[in-house]
């Protein structure tokens, strides 16, 4: 005799992992927009000639 297997066990375990995926790329996502933008705030200071652009202040 095998064991039943639950639908709703397998349903809830493939939304958790869904969530879990989502959550990830959201992250990764606002890791790498934080990225750019330090990137970006760098080579500004590095075109307008500057030599001290290596810890460019943060703008809110």
């Amino acid at each position: 005799m095998s064991p039943t297997r639950d639908p709703d066990a397998s349903s809830r375990r493939r939304a958790l992992a869904a969530i879990l995926f989502l959550i990830v790329l959201v992250a990764g996502g606002v890791w790498l927009a934080d990225a750019l933008r330090r990137e970006s705030a760098r080579e500004d200071c590095l075109a307008s000639g500057r030599r001290d652009c290596g810890d460019v202040q943060r703008t809110p």
